[in-house]
């Protein structure tokens, strides 16, 4: 338990996916970090993808593998139209990519492609086979400490 005179400049509460990564920016930006989480758990719900994440048009697709954020705002528009988040959405996917290249460049967070992980609809306009979806690299635990 953390003494109650402790000070900090961000306060995360919930460890999963997002508040994670708002803890890691906010900690790569230099700033004192404090997560909060009410289970035993960290990861929320993306403990159950195995913290795997969807980035359409991102700068690890493989040779072979291709895609556009025009494909991917057709493959959203037919498989989730929601005109009400349009501007959510686009901000997703314009900086989408540059957030995985932030991760990557100022925290130990590493992605990898995930080659043969079609969208779970293939058969709708803008779908690709793969790479898409971005899942951790392995790494040494130990390096986590106690």
């Amino acid at each position: 338990m953390m003494p109650a005179h402790e000070t900090y400049d961000v306060i995360v509460i919930g460890a999963g996916a997002g508040g994670m990564t708002a803890a890691a920016v906010a900690a790569a930006e230099g700033l004192r970090v404090l997560v909060i989480e009410k289970t035993a758990f960290v990861g929320g719900t993306t403990a159950w993808s195995g913290g795997m994440i969807w980035i359409p048009a991102n700068a690890k697709m493989e040779a072979g593998l291709s895609d556009s954020i025009t494909d991917a705002v057709q493959y959203l528009s037919s498989t989730v139209p929601e005109p009400a988040n349009a501007g959510l959405r686009a901000a997703f996917l314009a900086r989408g990519p540059e957030a995985i290249g932030y991760l990557e460049a100022n925290t130990e967070v590493r992605l990898q492609p995930v080659k043969d992980y079609p969208d779970y609809y293939p058969e709708r306009l803008g779908a690709t086979r793969g790479g898409r979806v971005l899942e951790p690299a392995a790494f040494d635990g130990v390096w986590l400490g106690k």
